[in-house]
């Protein structure tokens, strides 16, 4: 059982946006064909996804090309990207992109 929990939306949306900024990564993602995989929710050891500051994306069906086109499209947008297809911490669940504003 983890000790994490997620953060109630209604506190969310008075928390430097954080509803709306894992809903702005996720439009993004999702207009550039990533499946976003996780928000908020989910067993993560850092605040970023709990405050909803981060999301992460699935890399399964990409291209490196295609991959490497969208981290430099993300950071190009001000948009933090950690490349975890490699492997992660002890919470990491498979390879995907985790981004972060």
């Amino acid at each position: 059982m983890s000790n994490i929990e997620t953060i109630p939306t209604d506190l969310l949306n008075g928390a430097h946006g954080g509803a709306q900024t894992w809903r702005q990564l996720s439009q993004f993602a999702t207009q550039r064909g990533f499946h976003v995989t996780s928000t908020t929710g989910g067993h993560h050891l850092g605040w970023a996804h709990r405050a909803g500051h981060a999301i992460d994306v699935r890399t399964r069906g990409h291209s490196s090309a295609e991959i490497n086109s969208f981290m430099r499209d993300a950071r190009a947008h001000g948009i933090t990207v950690i490349d975890e297809r490699r492997g992660g911490n002890s919470a990491w669940s498979g390879p995907h992109l985790h981004l972060q504003k």
